[in-house]
């Protein structure tokens, strides 16, 4: 769509080429071609190099400590986000011509944006291949195609990598996972979550793939049921580690416990099991978790490194990642 903008037939200013998409919501939503302002998801916009386009920080959350002591006028630039919450004047003051923002994680601050006149395109990451449609799209609103299918094909190589080195594991031996989430070791990772489809990818099998919602409760009586040989924890944030569950007396006849097969899912400045493409180093950390033997030469730290360095300008131990 190409909208001229004139006067008395002479058509003084510059034309402003305008182009739409759909996002991920199946919305139309149509923007300049040529976008200079923008807003929401910035990890994904610095992997795609478009960082000098965000009107705010971008990045928030675990790694916004990090990128302030980084990144240079990074802390002075405005924040639209204070403990987890939308400050929907200072947005709109900054005037982005176009949000990306998360239709699952952030349907109630779109819904503000929205509100408030500010253009939004959804975009949607619960699954991995929702996530590589994002980075897809994005290449393809902020014109730099070229750059996301480099990134994608990265992305690719690392499940590749995981597929290639478990293939051999039939059904029946794969190891059975339970995945505990973030309020304690009794809630856990229903089939319908990001996290079933991480251990699919790594060969692994979730005990609770039968559950559904996000992140049932379960009882200790159940998890003795299952019996898993591995337990991982997700992203607890330091609720609980794998020490408690060590200790904990109703896990004692837990398989798990019992080979010292608990591990905390990584990492520190971001959760790996999040739904953004991040998780595809999850994939590899699981899957390696769960074989080590078949994975003896690939060093997670340096791919992190390697990953982090790329995508985001400083590598994953200089932004200050450790891994359990």
């Amino acid at each position: 769509m190409l909208l001229l903008f004139g006067g008395c037939g002479n058509l003084s200013q510059t034309a402003e080429q305008m182009v739409s998409y759909q996002d991920q919501e199946g919305r139309t939503v149509s923007v300049p071609r040529h976008l200079e302002r923008i807003s929401g998801e910035g990890e994904l916009v610095y992997a795609l190099g478009q960082q000098h386009k965000l009107v705010d920080r971008g990045i928030y959350g675990l790694l916004t400590e990090s990128m302030a002591r980084l990144e240079p006028g990074f802390e002075v630039r405005p924040a639209i986000l204070e403990t987890g919450k939308l400050n929907i004047e200072t947005l709109a003051g900054l005037a982005p011509q176009v949000i990306f923002a998360n239709a699952s994680f952030h349907k109630d601050m779109k819904e503000r944006m929205q509100t408030a006149g500010l253009k939004v395109f959804a975009v949607s990451g619960e699954t991995i291949p929702e996530s590589f449609e994002t980075v897809r799209l994005m290449g393809q609103v902020l014109d730099c195609p070229d750059k996301a299918d480099a990134y994608l094909a990265d992305l690719q190589r690392l499940l590749s990598l995981v597929e290639e080195r478990t293939k051999g594991i039939l059904p029946e031996l794969r190891l059975k996972v339970m995945f505990a989430g973030p309020k304690s070791v009794y809630t856990v990772a229903t089939g319908e979550m990001l996290q079933t489809e991480i251990l699919d990818r790594a060969a692994g099998e979730n005990v609770a793939r039968s559950l559904k919602g996000f992140w049932a409760d379960v009882s200790p009586e159940q998890v003795a049921v299952w019996n898993p040989d591995v337990i991982l924890l997700g992203s607890s944030k330091g609720t609980y580690g794998v020490d408690l569950v060590y200790g904990n007396e109703q896990f004692t006849t837990i398989k798990a416990v019992s080979q010292h097969r608990v591990y905390a899912f990584p990492s520190n400045i971001e959760w790996w099991d999040y739904p953004a493409p991040t998780c595809v180093l999850g994939v590899v950390w699981a899957a390696k978790t769960l074989y080590p033997d078949r994975f003896s030469d690939v060093d997670i730290l340096k791919l992190a490194d390697d990953y982090y360095t790329k995508y985001l300008g400083y590598s994953f131990t200089v932004l200050g990642g450790h891994l359990p």
